[in-house]
């Protein structure tokens, strides 16, 4: 991945192989830019706009007692959003957050109901991107639960390369569950 903007339509393709589709998906994004560490999403919020990333990256957290607890990334081609309070329109407990200049695609909560309820094939695509999403989640707790700190480190290096470099080392300890110090010694240790 690169900080080069990135072209929403071929995001689209990879999910809607139907050029129909992408044709009434479009007229609904609206393109939004924002500034680094301006906040998209505070805990009590509810996000009613999903974010198809162009380019920057974003991070969401949540905090407890002054400390940062890193969730996730977003960055270009994907999608940014705490997906609970996106999918299930209930309040967030977390903030999403840029971390660099970004620029987005935005589609809203509505609009996409209304084409779920025009095109109902729309909508087992949308769910197939959930079930990726719920994977991706299932197998992050898994290697939190049962890998080493080097092991997380190692297969985040390998999954997110790009990241190590556009990305404060700090949260990207805090992602992976590892001391600032450690993380350091990996980082200047491991061949990359």
């Amino acid at each position: 991945m690169s900080s080069q903007a990135f072209n929403t339509t071929s995001l689209l393709k990879t999910i809607f192989p139907d050029v129909k589709d992408i044709d009434l998906i479009i007229p609904h994004l609206k393109e939004s830019t924002f500034k680094k560490a301006d906040v998209l999403i505070k805990p009590g919020q509810i996000q009613r706009n999903l974010y198809l990333v162009k380019s920057g990256v974003q991070y969401s957290y949540l905090e407890t007692d002054n400390k940062q607890h890193v969730i996730a990334f977003t960055y270009a081609p994907g999608f940014s959003a705490i997906p609970d309070s996106f999918l299930l329109q209930k309040p967030s407990a977390h903030y999403l957050q840029c971390l660099t200049d970004s620029t987005f695609d935005v589609l809203s909560y509505n609009d996409i109901q209304l084409l779920f309820d025009k095109v109902k094939h729309l909508e087992r695509s949308f769910r197939k991107i959930t079930e990726t999403i719920l994977s991706g989640v299932i197998q992050r707790q898994v290697e939190l639960q049962t890998m080493s700190m080097e092991d997380r480190f190692k297969t985040f290096c390998q999954r997110s390369p790009y990241l190590l470099n556009q990305v404060p080392h700090k949260l990207l300890a805090s992602y992976l569950k590892i001391d600032s110090t450690n993380f350091s010694k990996l980082y200047n240790t491991i061949r990359i």
